[in-house]
């Protein structure tokens, strides 16, 4: 074999934590070729043109998660990532024109939330200071080797917050939004990032913890805001893709792998379905866990346990994308603007529900569709005009709790008629949208796995829903560390600690202990258990008078300085 096919270190699929392992590898000096079975980079963080003439974001289609450490370490803006953060964040909206808005600015926030439901401003203050203290004695667990259970569940015994992992890790998204909201509508509202990817519905135990590693998200510093990247979301792994090559790494697009090669127990390199291999002392892999462990390497080379584990690895709970190409922005119930007003910027849900979500878990389970599913939405090209051309706009819908297998027939057989049917539901809350809709591409669980190759369809790669599958034992336990029973072939997707959505999280980490491996430091090594204790404002938030203070404060224009900076992640 010919020295150009000899790397240090091979990292298959390009998706964002792929790239991000490929970048820390690379400027650690190894020489690095990252190899992608598609004929775009990106994976599910991912551009393209999916109706002619307009670009999307496939799958991920907000920066809310990416975290901010390797944002810097990597030098994303030098490489091309410019991102804009909408003034409004949040819009939810029902049939009957009710309403609310999220701001940046906390104090419009609860002026809307008021208007909505009077008394749940200060109740959404109180929430918001929860999850912020929930974001704080957690965030050390983002960049990490990951902690065992037990680890994770003593950093709120040591800061005594048992009510808070109660609340966010070991309760439902129902059970805690209905611990702190008065009004129904807006419980809804608050439970959707609880059923992201699950398989469950607001009852089902774990799915506060689903909504609370959403929560620690952060953008420009700020905790729970959330940004759009120029672009579309590829944005980011072109940038990382960038960044990668000026350090020395190849990236090489339409090069699916067949099957990872071993030698004495110990990886040789790859083999690619053409049939070209490639030599490496090290082998990443960013594809899901089942499918790195149970289709890239023969049976023979993993222990009966571990492959068994493998195939077992839960991976239900699913979503689609419904991607609309319109020529008439939406005139939603009760409002009536013939251009972009504020409705039209933030992330939207349309008719939450605990009923809702509950009627959904009960057809997801039964392999059935629901009569109507609680509907995500989001106008890229209203914040970024560079994806559309003038006089028409992006709309992505996005809906959870679905089946991947139906009772009845296949995805594709239902495929556009499933998706006549939301749209159906998005036209009761914006009717004028029946006559412009000019373009339209669907995206079913079936093909985030034919198409961005996620088994099972599960945008995780794993579930996330219960500690079971958490922590050190992400994806399952023997095999959370990164590292896998084949010497020198790691993981590094969203199936390893922390999980999901688009942080980078699990290929900072994944780096971090390949490089500690290659110096001979083979010990694991502990998460931080300190959070570095309250602040003052945590402490005053806890009592009446002080959320009563708080409150004051937070609906106070002229006090909007003060609560940007009590917003601000810590340090």
């Amino acid at each position: 074999m010919s020295t150009t096919n000899h790397f240090d270190a091979i990292v298959i699929g390009a998706g964002h934590n792929g790239l991000v392992c490929a970048n820390y590898l690379a400027r650690a000096g190894l020489s690095v070729l990252v190899l992608e079975a598609r004929n775009v980079i990106g994976g599910a963080c991912v551009s393209e043109e999916l109706v002619s003439g307009a670009t999307w974001s496939s799958c991920s289609f907000i920066q809310g998660m990416l975290r901010p450490e390797i944002i810097n370490d990597l030098e994303l803006a030098k490489y091309g990532l410019v991102s804009k953060s909408p003034d409004v964040q949040g819009f939810g909206l029902w049939e009957d024109g009710d309403h609310f808005f999220l701001h940046k600015d906390l104090d419009r926030t609860i002026a809307s939330i008021e208007k909505h439901s009077r008394g749940d401003g200060e109740n959404f203050l109180r929430f918001a200071s929860r999850m912020k203290r929930y974001g704080d004695v957690t965030r050390d667990v983002l960049l990490s080797e990951p902690p065992t259970r037990s680890e994770f569940l003593k950093l709120f015994e040591d800061e005594g917050e048992h009510e808070l992992l109660q609340e966010f890790v070991l309760s439902s998204a129902g059970a805690l939004t209905e611990k702190y909201m008065r009004s129904e509508r807006l419980r809804g509202y608050m439970m959707f990032l609880g059923m992201v990817s699950t398989w469950g519905g607001p009852s089902t135990p774990g799915t506060s913890y689903v909504y609370g590693y959403h929560a620690q998200g952060e953008f420009d510093g700020i905790l729970g805001r959330w940004g759009i990247p120029v672009g579309g979301m590829g944005a980011i792994t072109r940038a990382l893709a960038a960044s990668a090559a000026a350090h020395g790494a190849m990236v090489r697009i339409n090069a699916p792998v067949e099957q990872v090669i071993v030698r004495g127990g110990e990886v040789n390199g790859v083999v690619l379905k053409s049939g070209e291999e490639f030599s490496a002392d090290i082998v990443v892999s960013n594809a899901d866990p089942k499918r790195s462990l149970t289709q890239f390497l023969e049976p023979k080379h993993l222990p009966d346990k571990v492959r068994k584990a493998a195939e077992q690895i839960d991976q239900k709970g699913s979503m689609a994308r419904i991607h609309l190409l319109i020529d008439e922005l939406p005139k939603y119930v009760g409002f009536d603007n013939a251009n972009a007003g504020p409705e039209h910027q933030g992330h939207t849900i349309l008719g939450a529900s605990a009923e809702r979500y509950e009627a959904a878990w009960t057809a997801q389970r039964l392999g059935k569709f629901a009569e109507e599913y609680v509907i995500e939405a989001l106008i890229h090209s209203v914040t970024d005009s560079s994806v559309a051309r003038e006089g028409q706009h992006t709309l992505t819908l996005g809906v959870q709790q679905l089946p991947f297998d139906l009772a009845e027939g296949t995805w594709d057989d239902h495929k556009e008629t499933w998706a006549d049917g939301v749209v159906k539901t998005l036209c009761k809350y914006a009717p004028n949208l029946a006559n412009h809709i000019v373009g339209r591409h669907v995206i079913t669980p079936r093909d985030l796995q034919n198409t961005y190759n996620l088994t099972g369809g599960n945008i995780f790669q794993a579930s996330m829903v219960g500690l079971d599958q958490l922590m050190d034992a992400r994806p399952f336990s023997g095999c959370g560390h990164y590292r896998t029973p084949v010497t020198n072939y790691y993981l590094c997707g969203a199936g390893t600690h922390p999980g999901g959505g688009v942080t980078g999280a699990p290929g900072h980490n994944a780096a971090m202990r390949i490089l500690a491996d290659m110096r001979g430091d083979y010990s694991v090594r502990q998460v931080r258990t300190r959070a570095g204790g309250k602040t003052f404002i945590d402490s005053l938030m806890e009592t009446g008078l002080g959320q009563k203070a708080g409150f004051h404060i937070a609906k106070s224009k002229s006090l909007r300085s003060l609560t940007r900076h009590f917003s601000k992640s810590k340090s």
